[in-house]
This record gives C-alpha cells, sequence and structure tokens, in this order.
C-alpha cells in the first residue's frame, strides 16, 4: 500500500511567469446536488441542480467568463443535457465522482470502481474525453495517499483533490500551495493542483471556497488573489447551490437539523454578486486555460 513517506513531491517550472494577457485565476464548479451530496448519497438527483447551475451561466455568461464544472457521475447521468449545454458554451468539464462518497472510506477495489463509472458517465453524457478529477470534499489525505494511483489507473493524469493545509475535516499539513507532479515509487506520476490558500509566513488561510470564501468580503477576497496571482495559478471553487440562498424544499429540510442549514446558507445571499465582481476586477477563465498560461504540464 502506497504510504505517504514514499512520493516524491516535484516542483513545476514556473520561473518564466504567466503568459501576458491569459486568465490567471480558474473558476471552477463542482456540480452537484446539494441535499444528495451532503445529506444522502443515496437520494435521487433533483432538477434543483440544472436550476442552480444555470444561475452560475447567467453570470458566466454577462461577464464572457469560461468557468470548469467538476461534474458528478449521478448528476451526468441524470442531466446529460447539462453537460452539452456546457459543452457547446465554451466551458471544460472534468470529473468530482459518481457517488460524492467520500474517498477517504473507500478501500481501493470500491474506489477503482467509483473512478471507472465517474469518467464513464460524464463522458459518455457529453462527448469529451475527462482527463481531471477533484475528490468529494478534498478527501484524498495522508492516510490515503494511494488512492492517487487508483487514479493514474483508471486514466487521470490532473489532480485537485488535496487541500493544503490541515483543516477538522481535511486537508495535509504542511503541504505545497502550488502546482506540483506528485513522482509515485512505480515511476508514474499525477499533477497536482491545489485549490487557493493564501499564505504568509507559517500562516496559512483557505481562500478558495466554502465557509471562508463565503464569509469573507469580496474586496479582501480581491485582495488576497491579487497578490497570489503575481506568482501562481488562483483556484477557486463553488458549488450551484451556494447561489441559490432558498436551495431545498420542505421535505428536505424536515431531514436536516437547523444548525446544519443554517452553517451551510452562511454567505449565500450575497454570493453571486461576490463572484460577478471578482470577474470583473481580476482575469478569471478555464482551469486547462490558467494551467496553460503558467506552462505547467
Amino acid at each position: 500500500m502506497l504510504r505517504y513517506q514514499d512520493i516524491v513531491l516535484q516542483s513545476t517550472n514556473m520561473t518564466a511567469g504567466p503568459i501576458s494577457g491569459h486568465p490567471l485565476c480558474a473558476f471552477t464548479v463542482d456540480v452537484e446536488d446539494w441535499y444528495q451530496s451532503s445529506v444522502d448519497f443515496d437520494a435521487p438527483i433533483t432538477e434543483r441542480v440544472v436550476r442552480n447551475t444555470e444561475r452560475i451561466l447567467a453570470i458566466l455568461d454577462r461577464r464572457n467568463v469560461k468557468g470548469t464544472f467538476f461534474v458528478q457521475g449521478r448528476v451526468a447521468e441524470t442531466f446529460p443535457k447539462l453537460l452539452q449545454r456546457l459543452v457547446v458554451e465554451g466551458h471544460e468539464i472534468q470529473s468530482h465522482g459518481y457517488s460524492h462518497r467520500p474517498v477517504n472510506k473507500m478501500d481501493r477495489k470500491e474506489l477503482k470502481v467509483e473512478m471507472e463509472l465517474a469518467r464513464k458517465t460524464v463522458e459518455d453524457a457529453c462527448g469529451v474525453q475527462v482527463t481531471a478529477y477533484r475528490a468529494p470534499d478534498f478527501t484524498i489525505d495522508r492516510e490515503n495517499i494511494w488512492a492517487l494511483e487508483v487514479l493514474i489507473e483508471t486514466g487521470f493524469k490532473v489532480d485537485s483533490s488535496i487541500f493544503p493545509m490541515r483543516t477538522h475535516r481535511y486537508g495535509i499539513s504542511g503541504y505545497p500551495t502550488v502546482p506540483h507532479q506528485v513522482q509515485l515509487p512505480s515511476g508514474a506520476s499525477i499533477l497536482e493542483v491545489p485549490v487557493a490558500i493564501w499564505s504568509s509566513g507559517k500562516i496559512r488561510l483557505p481562500v478558495a471556497g466554502g465557509g471562508y470564501f463565503r464569509l469573507i468580503p469580496g474586496f479582501i477576497l480581491e485582495r488576497f488573489f491579487a497578490s497570489m496571482m503575481t506568482r501562481q495559478p488562483v483556484i477557486i471553487y463553488c458549488h450551484p447551490y451556494e447561489f441559490n440562498p432558498h436551495d431545498g424544499d420542505e421535505y428536505y429540510r424536515m431531514n436536516v437539523s437547523k444548525a446544519f442549514l443554517f452553517t451551510q446558507g452562511l454567505g449565500r445571499t450575497f454570493y453571486g454578486k461576490k463572484i460577478d465582481s471578482l470577474f470583473r476586477r481580476l482575469p478569471f477563465g478555464r482551469f486547462d486555460q490558467v494551467l496553460e498560461t503558467w506552462r505547467i504540464k
């Protein structure tokens, strides 16, 4: 079994700097249905995921920005036309797993089936090749770093699953915050591209998405990203339901605690306006375009 101490982290060459005029910040969306991904993995995928994704597309279209959608396989199965629309409109599509079950709760056999389904369902839905992956809730960590071997075995070339600081839920303390190659003992490697973590000395602050992103004022996020994008790609992430402060109905709410609903709803009211403002002020684009900007392969 691959252990964390067995891998080698190799820096990518960013000394040449970014290509002028190209996007420096990647806008990425983990496409999932909130209740199914957060409460009941076996619940049906609902029309809400389509309606909420359309809210994002309206902002992207208004600002002429293209994004990358890491799509859950069950969403792709249920709403293939959504993925086809994303392709037609020029957005990038990659994988967010199949069932949204945490990677660190699976054994190797289960994960291989999950990854094969994740790729097949998305590729079948929209006809594009899937090469990049982001795990549900960043659930690749020190204890299951072997998951990277399974990603390589199932055809993935890029991963964006390792959170480069330790939180109470996920992450690896002291992990590199910039893109790098992870070299395995077998000689195989995969490009790891972490989401944005602002750092100063020993201080690290998760600013790429989630509750921090929702609660930090937009002008402060803009300063964080502007300072970071001079030296590395800035990868931010969001979810369709964060653009809808009233997501869900009473049937689903009966099965969720008020405390959980409260934390999940924090910062949603002005989320769309915050994203719109960042699009107006900073150079955003697709995940693959930003890696190209920095000559990262």
